[in-house]
């Protein structure tokens, strides 16, 4: 489920959207951010009590600052996750771009394991990024929490998934190139 981020993030984001590459090769700056999104997939039977869902979530995000959330542009992420109908255990990884208001975009890796209809909690990765982004990385927490979930059986026997939930990406460290 971004790159520009709360407080520490809207001064991140304010930092390298005017701070350019300038910005000081050591410096780290932590934020809280999270995204509002809707994934639409499609579930197929993968083994056994075994489904595999793949698809793309997107959406507005928000860094967190002291004066409440500040949106920060959109993000769009792709998903492949297993799901074990036995165990309703659920592992997941995916990459997401994040666009600011600017244009400028960032991106990352992500996986996770958790619990289908709960959610997922694992790592998220920066790996790169344009313009301001450009030679940016970091990493933070990353969490998944679906609420609600619209499945739709398909002719051929898959299932159509339409999902909301919120993505976190918490105690990110974004570092400037």
């Amino acid at each position: 489920m971004t790159i520009v981020f709360s407080r520490a993030f809207a001064c991140a984001a304010l930092l390298l959207a005017a701070a350019v590459p300038a910005a000081a090769q050591d410096d780290v700056q932590t934020f809280n951010a999270f995204a509002v999104v809707t994934a639409n997939g499609t579930i197929v039977r993968a083994g056994d009590k075994q489904l595999m869902a793949v698809a793309t979530l997107g959406g507005p995000f928000f860094v967190e600052t002291d004066e409440g959330p500040q949106q920060g542009g959109r993000v769009s992420c792709a998903i492949s996750a297993r799901i074990d109908q036995g165990t309703r255990k659920t592992s997941a990884s995916g990459a997401c771009t994040f666009t600011a208001h600017d244009g400028a975009t960032a991106w990352g890796d992500w996986d996770c394991a958790g619990y289908e209809l709960v959610g997922c909690r694992g790592a998220f990765k920066l790996t790169g990024g344009t313009s301001r982004f450009a030679g940016a990385s970091g990493e933070s927490a990353f969490v998944w929490r679906p609420t609600t979930h619209e499945l739709k059986k398909q002719l051929d026997g898959t299932v159509l998934d339409n999902v909301t939930g919120i993505v976190l990406w918490r105690d990110f460290k974004l570092k400037g190139k």
